[in-house]
């Protein structure tokens, strides 16, 4: 009698395990992010000639935003000379402390220029002047505004050089944002190139990888996952579409009715071969809605964004 009670105790033991188990992996399941590039300029806080000559005066606010997004990265540049203070003032009291409200995080895009342009006394800098760069960097673009981390734009061919350069800047970023803090900051690469050397230096050392997919097909997300998935798990790669930009000659067509034959939809719905992909991102999102050729700025009700949340989450959801 003793033996068949013991036999059903580890039963019973085994049985707890399991459920513990799984109740941990379904806790843990990797939730995809939906992302969006805000264009700075467009900011109702900034001037209408920022980085435009249009007549219309800008309409939209990061408080318009949809609050479905899990990140919105300020994409800024102006021209020389453009008094920006009072976006950036907004950017500290309003738009920051809402978002955050929300369960937004708001990060900030650098060029991969920025990235390897480190002052040095010698031609290769050492390390404390790469550690002193990052650590500019962090003081210059999030710590005055309370941001949440940095986005690197890496759209270019370098020299090795600056490759070399640009891998010793983003390790000492890691170890700044991530390893020296309490509260740990993102750090993520966006390119829109195939897997290259820089990247897989510092693949370790980001959180996602942003492919600006603009205007192609899910066989070609295929094939450029495959040059990925050997570096990289499937819960980091994250593509994105575009919205038309105004006065833009590119034709990309992301985001063109019927919305479940658009790349926006298809996108959404895509999965890599080896897992779960990290979500997805759009850019321009204050031109939701807009076609190419339509160069009026106006307020937006964000239709094609919430449908992409929305999808987004619903596939989340179809796979716990």
């Amino acid at each position: 009698m003793k033996k068949v009670m013991l036999i059903i105790s580890f039963i019973f033991i085994g049985m707890f395990i399991e459920m513990f188990n799984l109740t941990t992996h379904a806790e843990t399941r990797h939730q995809p992010i939906t992302m969006a590039y805000y264009r700075t300029w467009r900011d109702i806080t900034m001037p209408k000639n920022a980085n435009s000559d249009l007549p219309d005066e800008n309409v939209i606010s990061m408080t318009d935003l949809p609050s479905g997004l899990d990140i919105v990265s300020l994409f800024h540049y102006v021209k020389p000379g453009t008094n920006q203070e009072k976006f950036w003032q907004t950017v500290h009291d309003v738009y920051v402390p809402t978002l955050h409200k929300r369960g937004t995080k708001v990060i900030k895009t650098l060029g991969i220029e920025e990235i390897y342009d480190v002052p040095s006394k010698q031609q290769t800098p050492t390390q404390k002047e790469y550690d002193d760069y990052a650590q500019k960097l962090i003081e210059t673009h999030l710590i005055p505004y309370n941001l949440d981390g940095l986005d690197i734009d890496m759209e270019a061919h370098l020299t090795s050089s600056q490759e070399e350069k640009a891998i010793h800047v983003i390790y000492s970023l890691n170890r700044k944002l991530k390893q020296e803090t309490s509260h740990p900051k993102l750090l993520i690469y966006d390119t829109n190139q195939d897997n290259h050397y820089l990247f897989k230096e510092i693949a370790s050392q980001i959180d996602y990888l942003f492919l600006q997919a603009y205007g192609r097909d899910t066989k070609s997300l295929d094939q450029t996952w495959q040059t990925y998935r050997n570096t990289i798990s499937a819960t980091k790669f994250v593509p994105g579409i575009t919205f038309p930009e105004e006065q833009d000659q590119n034709r990309w067509y992301d985001a063109y009715e019927p919305f479940k034959t658009s790349n926006a939809y298809l996108y959404a719905k895509w999965q890599p071969i080896d897992g779960p992909k990290g979500g997805m991102f759009i850019y321009a999102i204050d031109r939701d809605g807009k076609k190419y050729g339509d160069d009026t700025i106006t307020k937006t009700d964000f239709s094609w964004t919430n449908r992409i949340i929305d999808t987004i989450k619903e596939d989340s959801n179809k796979t716990r």
